[in-house]
């Protein structure tokens, strides 16, 4: 693997786990009632990846990017997932990111 290619892998890997956290925080605190500030700002970040991924035909712009430096596979989730779990991560988010939304309208509208 390439140095760039590496780079690439290590800033996407970071970002992947930022994302995340982000979508776990918000849904937490959420489902706690305990929206603050940091909620809305990682609730941001999770709209950033989404609107990243909608424009980019469900595919992260990072993943391309490694590809085109080489990498077989661009994909954040072969350095550190299991396949099981790699194979569901946009479903299992997905649904995540579903429920906190709907957590989100009913803890700020009620």
């Amino acid at each position: 693997m390439s140095k760039t290619v590496f780079y690439i892998k290590l800033i996407h890997s970071l970002l992947f786990f930022l994302i995340v956290g982000s979508t776990i925080y918000v849904f937490v605190t959420a489902a706690m009632d305990q929206i603050n500030t940091l909620t809305w700002w990682a609730f941001g970040i999770t709209i950033v990846e989404l609107l990243a991924l909608l424009l980019n035909n469900w595919r992260c712009p990072l993943t391309d990017l490694a590809e085109q430096h080489g990498a077989k596979v661009g994909s954040v989730a072969d350095l550190f997932l299991p396949k099981w779990l790699s194979d569901y991560i946009f479903l299992i988010f997905g649904v995540l990111f579903v429920l906190t939304c709907f957590l989100l309208i009913w803890r700020v509208f009620s």
